[in-house]
C-alpha cells in the first residue's frame, strides 16, 4: 500500500514534551484480517456512524465509518484504548484520532474521515512509563475541534489537547496520583473530577480555571 505523509501531526508537540513516533505497521483493510464483535458505536451525524470492532482471534481492532447501512470504509489500528461510555475517538471534519495502545504506551492514530487513510501518530505522555489499559477514568474528550487526552498510569495522569485540524498537541498538564473520576466540556473550560472534586482548564491554553457544580457536566463521560 502506498504511504503518505500529510503532515497532520507538526512540530507543536514538542511544546508539550510529546513525541512524533513513527506509527509502525498500519493497513488499510482488504482481507486477511477479520473484524470481530463491536465494541462501540458513535454517532457523528444524523446519517454516519463510527463504529469499532475487536479483530476476530487478535488484540487489533477495526474503525468504521459507516453511512445508513453502508459501510464507507475501515481501517486497522493497534488495540484500541476506549470501551462503552468513554470512547477513545475524536473526529472533525478532515479527521477521525483513535486512541491506542502499543507495547504498553498510549498513541494516537489519525484517519482521514473522507477515506480512512492513514495521516500520522503520535506517542502520549512519552516521559512516563507504560499505561493502564482500560483504566477507570475517561479516555478522550471532544468538541471535535480539538481532542483532550486523559492518560493514566496508577501513580500518574495526563491530561493531552491535541488540534484535530493540524494534528498538533497543544499543551498537557500533569494531574497527579489522585484517580480520575470523570471528565467533559462546557463553559469553554476541561473538566476533571479528581480528588476532592471536579475542576477546570482553559481549553485553548490549559490555564486553571474555577470549577463549579453548575457548570460541570451532569454526565461527564458522555460527550455525544
Amino acid at each position: 500500500m502506498h504511504r503518505r505523509n500529510l503532515g497532520w501531526l507538526g512540530p507543536g508537540i514538542v511544546l508539550v514534551g510529546a513525541a512524533v513516533a513513527a506509527v509502525g505497521v498500519w493497513y488499510m483493510v482488504h482481507a486477511r484480517p477479520v473484524a470481530g464483535a463491536v465494541i462501540d458505536t458513535i454517532a457523528v451525524d444524523g446519517r454516519r456512524a463510527l463504529v469499532v470492532r475487536g479483530e476476530a482471534g487478535g488484540d487489533r481492532a477495526f474503525v468504521e465509518l459507516r453511512d445508513g447501512d453502508a459501510l464507507a470504509w475501515r481501517a486497522l489500528v493497534p488495540h484500541y484504548s476506549g470501551r462503552p461510555g468513554a470512547p477513545g475517538i475524536a473526529w472533525s471534519r478532515t479527521a477521525v484520532s483513535v486512541r491506542v495502545v502499543r507495547d504498553g504506551r498510549a498513541e494516537l492514530f489519525a484517519l482521514a474521515i473522507r477515506d480512512g487513510s492513514k495521516l500520522g501518530g503520535m506517542q502520549l505522555a512519552p516521559s512516563h512509563g507504560p499505561i493502564v489499559d482500560d483504566p477507570a477514568a475517561p479516555i478522550t474528550l471532544t468538541d471535535h475541534v480539538r481532542s483532550y487526552e486523559v492518560v493514566s498510569e496508577p501513580d500518574w495522569h495526563q491530561l493531552v489537547a491535541i488540534d484535530l485540524v493540524s494534528g498538533r498537541a497543544l499543551w498537557a498538564r500533569e494531574l497527579g496520583p489522585a484517580p480520575v473520576r470523570g471528565g467533559g466540556l462546557g463553559g469553554g473550560r476541561v473538566w476533571i473530577d479528581q480528588g476532592a472534586g471536579p475542576h477546570g482548564f482553559d481549553e485553548i491554553t490549559g490555564e486553571d480555571r474555577p470549577a463549579s457544580d453548575h457548570a460541570f457536566p451532569r454526565k461527564p463521560n458522555h460527550l455525544y
